[in-house]
């Protein structure tokens, strides 16, 4: 006796399909191409190697040159006076520092000033000069910047230049030209 039985199974897709590779094609011509860069890159590989060893322990110097100009600087003073403070002359010893380390030819003028509502027109040309002048000579003579660095110069007394306050034009101010 015999049996013949049949048994089908459908198994789900699971994109057994066609393959989506995709295959590119290149000439003769454009393998070559291709062959003569990747040599001339392993041969430009190679210099920079024998470059590299050849230098062995030498050193490099590394030349960075330093370009400051100082902003315009504000030092005040209290009225009628022309002497420094303590906390102007760590200002203007910051102020030298860049003054100093200046690898350019650069020429600051000091600009003296006074305020205009107080004291007369000849007392406070004297004024911003003397104050000016202290300036001039803290820079000078405590942080020794030399004098061709420095222009001074001074306008007497001026109306308010800053906000309406005329503590700020008891002044002198530090510009690079």
């Amino acid at each position: 006796m015999a049996i013949t039985l049949g048994l089908t199974y459908k198994f789900p897709l699971r994109s057994w399909g066609r393959s989506t590779t995709k295959v590119v094609m290149f000439s003769d011509e454009e393998l070559q191409q291709m062959k003569a860069r990747l040599r001339d890159m392993g041969m430009e590989n190679q210099r920079l190697k024998d470059q590299i060893a050849d230098s062995g322990n030498k050193t490099t110097e590394i030349m960075i040159e330093k370009n400051w100009v100082a902003a315009p600087h504000l030092i005040t003073f209290p009225i009628g006076k022309s002497e420094l403070s303590n906390e102007a002359r760590v200002n203007l010893g910051f102020l030298a520092k860049v003054m100093k380390e200046n690898n350019r030819k650069v020429t600051y003028t000091i600009i003296g000033y006074a305020d205009k509502g107080t004291g007369s027109k000849a007392f406070n040309e004297r004024l911003s000069k003397a104050r000016a002048e202290a300036v001039f000579e803290c820079l000078v003579e405590e942080f020794e910047v030399p004098e061709s660095y420095l222009e001074v110069t001074y306008e007497g007394g001026v109306d308010n230049m800053f906000y309406d306050d005329p503590r700020l034009s008891r002044a002198v101010i530090t510009e690079a030209k």
